[in-house]
């Protein structure tokens, strides 16, 4: 007797890329199927091949099953399939459901949130995973009044949770990335998460150049990567590191798979920074995951004052003496003061 199909399908990428939402698609199926057996599972799709892409979505909607999207998906990069597929989908046939969870939405690329809009209509429900998130979304013409009271906000967990920390692992990590003689760093300013415009890449490198012009021999330990689809922005990073004269006290690790030793690697730092551009928010996985940390953190001003009411615990290091938030605004100098 052949087991039950999964009764949601929650569609994502297969890229080796760092990609949160990913993360999070598994960390979420597991979830569901711990009170569940079998009831979600995840399947791989990619743009490359549009119908194939169509394909796969009318099979689970055809079988009366929900299919699920967790955007945006870094996977999928800029692809404008994805943006249509599940109106295609639709047309092709009115059984089973569609649900979005929407990981962003004040702070879309323009160009991604036109893309987007088939899947908003042909959408059955939606879910936020911030209420600053839904509250914006509730003022969007595209879709009913019914639909968007309905969204309920659904918050992220932390998407790395290492069953232990190695102390000596992390000691022999202080000692590589601190370095020694004349390369030998003060401090060590940690940043965990992927690389693109809101995380401000640039902003890290000018607060460790402002705090050598000080006199302060700084090093950036990097744990993610840039965008597979945006292979100039990392080689903009290193230039901009050389241009700085800071490219000898950057550490680029890149993407940590091993959630032990990215842990034990962001360790090795003494403070963090995540100079957020839409204020450090609970949607945010690097900083779910940093706060785990017992490490100082400088990052931005959240958006809403509430915006941690909901935990206790991310509000306990929001609220701690070692957390400095910044001004989203401020520049680099005002940075390094909090650093």
């Amino acid at each position: 007797m052949h087991a039950p199909s999964p009764s949601v399908v929650i569609f994502g990428s297969a890229r080796p890329v760092t990609c949160a939402v990913m993360d999070y698609a598994h960390r979420l199926r597991d979830a569901i199927n711990a009170s569940r057996p079998g009831f979600a599972t995840v399947e791989t799709i990619e743009p490359e091949r549009p119908l194939a892409f169509v394909g796969a979505i009318v099979k689970v909607l055809r079988e009366d099953r929900i299919v699920h999207f967790q955007l945006p998906i870094e996977g999928w990069g800029n692809r404008l399939t994805p943006g249509w597929a599940l109106m295609a989908a639709r047309l092709a046939t009115r059984k089973g459901r569609i649900v979005l969870t929407l990981h962003e939405w004040t702070s879309l690329n323009p160009l991604r949130y036109l893309s987007m809009i088939p899947d908003l209509l042909a959408s059955n429900g939606f879910i936020f995973v911030s209420r600053q998130q839904r509250e914006a979304f509730l003022t969007s013409p595209l879709v009913g009044a019914a639909k968007k009271q309905a969204a309920p906000v659904i918050p992220i967990g932390p998407n790395i949770m290492p069953v232990g920390i190695d102390p000596d692992r992390v000691a022999q990590e202080r000692a590589k990335t601190r370095g020694d003689g004349a390369a030998q760093a003060e401090i060590v300013i940690g940043f965990f998460g992927v690389l693109y415009a809101s995380k401000r890449p640039d902003l890290l490198l000018r607060v460790v150049a402002a705090l050598h012009k000080r006199g302060v021999t700084a090093r950036l330990l990097v744990c993610g990567d840039f965008l597979w689809d945006k292979p100039g922005d990392r080689q903009a990073f290193f230039d901009l590191a050389g241009q700085l004269g800071v490219a000898d006290w950057l550490d680029f690790r890149g993407r940590i798979d091993d959630e032990g030793e990215l842990m034990a690697t962001l360790s090795a730092a003494d403070v963090i920074l995540l100079p957020f551009t839409d204020g450090v928010s609970a949607r945010r996985g690097s900083f779910q995951a940093v706060s785990q940390l017992a490490i100082p953190l400088v990052s931005t001003h959240p958006e809403r004052a509430d915006e941690f009411d909901f935990s206790p615990a991310l509000k306990a290091k929001i609220d701690n003496p070692a957390t400095v938030l910044c001004p989203i605004d401020a520049d680099p100098d005002v940075f390094a003061d909090a650093v």
